[in-house]
């Protein structure tokens, strides 16, 4: 996420990531417009939930009140199923792991610019985006 100086400078963002039903999130970062997240989330995807869309949405903890919402993002998991490596003909495992030995290799980083809620927008001078990897394994 970058240029998020809109809302503030005392920011403890975390994002909620929403895949169907299931929830996952991230730790929240202490006093920062510009977080990092350097963190590994795993949801098991079946076969009719490739036309399912996933919901990165990013929050301001709070300790007293409710979170606040401060933006968000939809992006779907076909794009992840379509740069699939496919099987080998002769060992059945697909090219990428043949070569490289499995790992991190093969991810795709999006760049997505976030939107906020319908009754506020974004000042001209601000395009705040979040940048993630993921990564599809049959």
């Amino acid at each position: 996420m970058a240029n998020m100086t809109r809302m503030g400078w005392d920011m403890d963002p975390f994002v909620v990531i929403s895949f169907g039903k299931k929830v996952v999130h991230t730790h929240a970062i202490q006093h920062s417009r510009n977080p990092v997240w350097d963190e590994k989330l795993l949801f098991r995807v079946r076969r009719y939930e490739t036309s399912f869309k996933t919901q990165l949405t990013v929050l301001d903890w709070d300790k007293l009140s409710s979170n606040d919402h401060t933006s968000g993002v939809y992006f779907g998991v076909g794009e992840l199923v379509e740069n699939v490596p496919q099987p080998g003909p002769v060992t059945g495992l697909n090219a990428h792991h043949e070569e490289q030995g499995g790992g991190d290799e093969g991810m795709r980083e999006f760049k997505l610019p976030l939107l906020t809620a319908k009754e506020m927008r974004w000042e001209p001078k601000h395009n705040p985006v979040i940048r993630f990897c993921p990564k599809y394994q049959p």
